[in-house]
């Protein structure tokens, strides 16, 4: 990508509207398989910088200055020969004291950050071969620990598995995290997920979601040894997995899978070489031709492109490589990291969805005009969303800072969405401070609409209410602010004016609203809330008025019918005046 790199949510949404228009549609129709890397887990787990420091301190520590054949100190010389350090800055290195405190200490992890893999080959006479993965970097607890919590990326990319948009995911790294989110949102994880670590896991029953450790698992080592030697990090064992015999079930699906779907690649440095003959063996079964009309076959969340990934694209395009570079790479590059890319798609595909059920809702009975200006809307609400994703002084801030913003607003995210959704579903609200997470649909709302049991026309209707929310607060009608599960009687969310705070409610219909009603939430003699009704709701008895002011003289909430007011308008505009009525706006 040219340009400046693109560290904010909007930005990312921008890209995706435009230069990237190709790849956010089919990312949002469930095409592209995710390759994931340490850089997602980068801020829940030591980088490979950290890691890197931990092996040199310790091997400096473990030095007996009296033994001139000690194991420790050959181990730390061999390490340092990887640094390629000149004379004169070895004449620099004091091992007595700590590494931490080294001038060249950035200057030998940057060197060794690309020789990670030979570094941790590196022997410990009298130790086991992988001692410095296993007891140094001491990746049962590093890695495999139940008390390492999920980030951003880890829940986003379970958000849009549930959604159905992912239903493969690769990923070289060693922790839990992905696992852990999507058990934290849907406790049925096992139903939902199967994850897959060594040959066997691939005769277990498939799931919706797959997710495959092809260099193995901390959490599984951390309970069963059987696990440790399938923790792959060391160059010795980079070097022949392609070709061993056990890897080869594994080695199989990877392929099949680079073969079949476009890759998203997210905080993977694509370094290693057996990644490389996985690449290089797929794309000889079936070629990956350049095309600037179709989806990149590759997508890098990264700022620029790197030289190992840009030998990835050369492996992948083949001969179109290299008439077509400046444009592969140009489509290729999302210009942003993990967390702003992943909240992006995170909100470009539900907008999406809804925007599909709009038009689908609409697309026979109103101009094509009509139905954009209330798609329009749609785009607001998620623009409106995406504004709150990054602090605004974020270039004042840390960046531990910005990603713990960042992780309140995916919390807050969760939670609103699943309010929203189970109140208009079945009148209930769902208990405060849980993270579970029912999804809009389980697969590309394409192809959700032919299942039976989807509502289809109810959350068109839905899609519809939300597009008018979207455009007044477009037009400064009134302010959004979102619901909260642990205060339902406040509403899903809240429209603001000067005069008046409104509580919204949506239901998807009449039965819907009394179990709200039942449950607590919603009073209807407050007379300050605003119920949107998707369905039509049925004709009022004389002798039973629900007019907004009652026989008891009492001021009611304002309705709203979707369906109703849709039919009796004929326009946009109209549909708009219907709705501020209603709403006493």
């Amino acid at each position: 990508m040219t340009g400046e790199p693109l560290r904010t949510v909007p930005a990312v949404l921008a890209r995706f509207d435009t230069a990237m228009s190709q790849f956010a549609a089919a990312f949002e129709d469930g095409q592209y398989v995710l390759w994931l890397g340490s850089g997602i887990s980068r801020e829940r787990v030591p980088n490979v910088y950290s890691l890197l420091e931990n092996v040199i301190e310790s091997l400096r520590v473990s030095i007996d200055p009296t033994d001139a054949s000690c194991a420790y100190r050959s181990a730390f010389d061999q390490v340092l020969a990887l640094a390629n350090l000149t004379a004169d800055e070895k004449a620099k290195v004091d091992d007595t004291v700590p590494f931490a405190d080294w001038p060249l200490r950035e200057r030998i992890t940057a060197v060794l950050a690309g020789n990670y893999s030979k570094v941790l080959d590196v022997r410990v006479e009298g130790k086991p071969k992988d001692y410095l993965v296993w007891d140094v970097l001491d990746v049962p607890e590093t890695y495999g620990s139940p008390g390492i919590e999920p980030d951003v990326e880890h829940y986003c990319i379970a958000l849009l598995m549930l959604e159905g948009l992912v239903d493969s995911a690769v990923t070289a790294n060693w922790d839990g995290l992905v696992e852990r989110a999507l058990s934290d949102l849907m406790p049925a994880f096992g139903a939902v997920a199967r994850v897959i670590v060594k040959p066997e896991d691939f005769h277990l029953p498939k799931r919706p979601v797959e997710l495959v450790k092809f260099h193995g698992c901390a959490v599984r080592a951390r309970g069963d040894v059987n696990y440790r030697p399938m923790l792959i990090a060391r160059m010795s064992q980079i070097s022949v997995w392609a070709t061993q015999q056990q890897n080869r079930p594994m080695r199989k699906r990877l392929e099949s899978l680079y073969t079949e779907r476009p890759t998203l690649m997210l905080g993977l440095s694509a370094q290693d070489a057996n990644l490389h003959h996985v690449f290089g063996t797929a794309v000889e079964d079936l070629d990956r031709p350049w095309s600037p009309e179709a989806a990149p076959a590759v997508v890098l969340s990264e700022e620029s492109l790197l030289p190992h990934h840009a030998h990835v694209l050369e492996i992948t395009y083949g001969a179109d490589y290299d008439g077509h570079a400046a444009e592969i790479s140009e489509s290729a590059v999302v210009g942003s990291f993990g967390k702003p890319t992943l909240l992006a798609l995170v909100i470009s595909s539900l907008t999406r969805k809804l925007e599909f059920l709009l038009e689908r809702t609409l697309h026979s009975t109103w101009s094509q005009h009509d139905v954009q200006l209330l798609a329009d809307g749609l785009l607001s609400l998620r623009d409106y969303a995406a504004s709150h994703a990054d602090p605004r002084n974020a270039q004042e801030l840390e960046p531990s800072e910005i990603s713990q913003f960042q992780r309140r607003f995916v919390s807050l995210l969760i939670d609103v969405i699943h309010l929203v959704l189970t109140v208009f579903r079945t009148g209930h609200v769902p208990s405060a401070g849980g993270r579970r997470y029912e999804p809009l649909s389980d697969r590309p709302v394409t192809q959700a609409i032919h299942s039976p049991d989807f509502p289809t026309e109810e959350f068109g209707w839905l899609s519809i209410a939300l597009a008018l929310v979207g455009r007044g607060h477009a037009s400064g009608h009134w302010s959004i602010a979102s619901g909260d599960s642990s205060a339902p009687a406040n509403g899903v969310l809240r429209l603001a004016t000067d005069q008046r705070d409104t509580p919204v409610f949506f239901v998807k219909d009449t039965a819907i609203l009394t179990a709200l009603e039942l449950d607590g939430a919603f009073d209807d003699s407050r007379g300050s809330a605003l119920v949107i009704i998707a369905n039509e709701e049925p004709a009022t008895m004389t002798r039973s008025p629900r007019s907004r002011y009652g026989r008891d003289g009492k001021t009611r909430s304002g309705r709203f019918s979707v369906a109703s007011n849709t039919a009796e308008t004929a326009s946009a505009d109209e549909l708009f005046e219907a709705f501020k009525l209603a709403g006493g706006f």
